[in-house]
């Protein structure tokens, strides 16, 4: 180690604020995968921020509608191809879970 810090191995039991602010049950949009990405589920968790729900409805509505066709597999085009069918219904599902106010179309079976 450098200048007498500790390794990364001693402080990896530690518990940071960073940590707990972000430590949930179950899956999140949350959950890192620092192998491949930053997060394991490619979808930003500001969608749970005070700023995304202050959008104008009709904006918010845009976002979810689009959110819906990329997440649900109507739009297949190539700017999403990038999406397994796996990430594509782990994200919904956990919108789905945790996310106040989707629209009905999201939960309509």
């Amino acid at each position: 180690t450098c200048c007498g810090e500790r390794s990364w191995r001693a402080r990896r039991g530690m518990t940071t604020g960073f940590t707990r602010d972000f430590a949930k049950r179950g899956r999140s949009l949350r959950d890192f995968d620092l192998s491949t990405r930053l997060y394991k589920y490619p979808c930003s968790s500001l969608i749970y921020s005070e700023a995304f729900d202050s959008l104008p409805k009709p904006v918010r509505d845009l976002v979810y509608r689009r959110l819906w066709e990329v997440l649900s597999g109507e739009d297949t085009s190539k700017d999403f191809a990038h999406l397994s069918t796996a990430d594509r219904r782990a994200i919904r599902e956990i919108l789905i879970e945790t996310k106040n106010g989707l629209p009905d179309y999201w939960t309509a079976k």
